[in-house]
């Protein structure tokens, strides 16, 4: 689910409020996760706003984990987000001047790493970056790019010898980290979604719009399920049913991110994904805040 046994989730009031609505999914008359199990739930709207509809269960939990986000992590309240330095990579050459966010590696981590316990600050933006700095250099292993690898301290000959899913692996391993935190895990996991479709595939990959868009959506909804370990895992909640809940959380966050535009065109440089992936991260919580 993303998360780690040691870690509880973080007991403010914007969490304890997602958690209620999540718990409160399907109990109203409509739209029940019982139905949802019985046939495919229809899908989100991708409308940003609809002040005339009253809110549905599935709503009030999206918009309940974007404000808890928003509260945690205030590089999400601005209007733009300032230059991010591409989060380096610990140890190799030509990894860049700064992390995601100023924070500093040690232990072999990259720069710009999740939470060391439950009540140090969550770096949403952050973690977009260094999404985004995957992804980025996901393309350019895809199209052999050398120098653009080198800008990151790794080369061609590291990976030409592994097999194409220790390849993914091993591009995410070194560009994320450990799973040190269940955020650091949260960002792998949205991350290794989207490097799968770019590496690890013969047809043409996702283009660099799509890919960033289903890194953020998938890293938001990733975030939400560290807050709801203990709801999916005590054993309250039935296998199915919370199965049934993700996908209508994840379904609903999709649709909401495909609506938002964003300036990540194929000619964009592979080393500017991560300021492309902090931006809609950002844009993402602000806008969908919005009353």
């Amino acid at each position: 689910m993303g998360t780690s046994g040691a870690y509880g989730g973080s007991n403010t009031a914007e969490w304890n409020d997602f958690r209620d609505a999540w718990c409160d999914l399907g109990s109203s008359s409509g739209g029940s996760v019982a139905d949802a199990e019985a046939s495919e739930p229809a899908p989100p709207s991708d409308t940003l706003f609809d002040p005339a509809q009253p809110a549905s269960d599935l709503d009030r939990a999206g918009q309940a984990l974007i404000d808890a986000l928003w509260r945690d992590d205030p590089a999400t309240r601005g209007n733009t987000v300032p230059p991010i330095p591409r989060p380096r990579v610990p140890g190799r050459r030509g990894a860049g001047a700064g992390g995601a966010g100023g924070a500093r590696s040690s232990g072999g981590r990259s720069a710009g790493t999740g939470r060391s316990g439950s009540r140090s600050t969550r770096q949403v933006i952050g973690g977009a970056s260094r999404g985004g700095a995957t992804i980025g250099a996901a393309y350019a292993l895809r199209d052999r790019d050398a120098q653009r690898l080198s800008d990151y301290g790794l080369s061609l000959e590291e990976f030409d010898s592994l097999t194409p899913r220790a390849r993914i692996s091993r591009l995410v391993t070194i560009m994320v980290g450990d799973d040190g935190h269940p955020d650091d895990r949260a960002i792998r996991q949205a991350a290794t979604e989207q490097v799968k479709k770019i590496v690890g595939v013969e047809g043409e990959p996702p283009t660099a719009t799509e890919a960033i868009k289903g890194f953020v959506s998938a890293y938001i909804f990733q975030l939400g399920l560290v807050e709801l370990q203990d709801q999916i895992t005590n054993g309250t909640l039935d296998g199915n049913e919370a199965v049934v809940r993700e996908r209508m959380l994840r379904g609903w966050i999709d649709a909401k991110v495909r609506g938002l535009d964003i300036d990540a065109s194929p000619a964009l440089s592979a080393n500017s994904l991560h300021q492309a992936a902090a931006d809609l991260a950002q844009r993402a919580i602000r806008v969908l805040r919005a009353r």
